[in-house]
């Protein structure tokens, strides 16, 4: 699974200059090219909604024994502050993303602010790619969806054959490798018989990797990020998470730690 740095537009000045024209206002940057204190503030402003000011005290009174018992108003009330997303919608960046299916599927289901264009096995017939995890993790015992972190070294079932029942098995790695075979050679089959590639491609497993062309706002980066990051979200979908945030973060240093701290 890879994610790769296409292409961007704006910067931390971007969001703050969108900001400020409500005002007739414009910044610069310092002789460093570095955000002043007050654009670094205002960005924080528009991520949470609230002033720095503001923000620390509700930290302290959340903190304070003595406001023990108002902390739910004081925390509904950050939860309900909404943030001014616009001006962080005046930026763009790019990405080309490969990735098993299954992970594409969690991962364009972030729709808003963000368009994607990813490859057709309507027009593409080439040997299909599939993803192999290093580990197999067991199923969780405690939870309705993901898994635990125990491996899962080996697989077997009996397979129904045509005059007898037949055990398979063997490495879970090796189980799964066999079926990617058999599957890329059905492929192959059904295209060399005349098949449709939009129809021959209804055989081949969810582990195939696609690749995805996507640009988003930072905003709409950051809920993806912030979301696909947590540790109930999949691991493989973690992964591309924490990727695009190596990417996306060192491109607005201020507004993508505000975002998503």
């Amino acid at each position: 699974m890879k994610v790769t740095y296409i292409d961007h537009m704006g910067t931390d000045l971007s969001v703050v200059n969108a900001a400020r024209v409500s005002f007739g206002k414009r910044s610069q940057w310092d002789v460093t090219d570095v955000l002043s204190e007050a654009d670094r503030g205002l960005i924080g402003f528009l991520a949470r909604g609230c002033t720095s000011g503001d923000w620390k005290n509700f930290l302290r009174d959340t903190a304070e024994e003595q406001y023990y018992q108002d902390v739910e108003p004081i925390l509904n009330h950050i939860r309900k502050m909404p943030p001014h997303w616009s001006p962080f919608a005046h930026t763009a960046v790019t990405l080309h993303l490969k990735m098993p299916i299954f992970v594409a599927r969690q991962i364009m289901k972030h729709t808003t602010g963000i368009v994607y264009n990813e490859v057709s096995r309507r027009y593409v017939d080439s040997e299909p790619e599939f993803y192999v995890p290093d580990v197999w993790r067991k199923r969780a015992d405690n939870v309705k969806q993901g898994s635990s972190d125990e491996e899962m070294t080996h697989i077997t079932w009996i397979q129904d054959g045509l005059t007898d029942m037949i055990e398979v098995g063997g490495t879970a790695s090796q189980v799964v490798q066999d079926h990617y075979n058999s599957s890329r050679h059905l492929y192959e089959a059904m295209l060399n018989c005349g098949c449709s590639p939009e129809q021959a491609r209804m055989v081949l497993p969810q582990s195939m990797y696609t690749e995805v062309i996507a640009t988003g706002n930072i905003f709409a980066w950051a809920n993806m990020y912030n979301q696909r990051t947590d540790s109930h979200a999949q691991k493989e979908t973690q992964e591309i998470a924490k990727q695009l945030g190596e990417i996306i973060e060192p491109l607005y240093p201020v507004s993508w730690k505000e975002l998503t701290q």
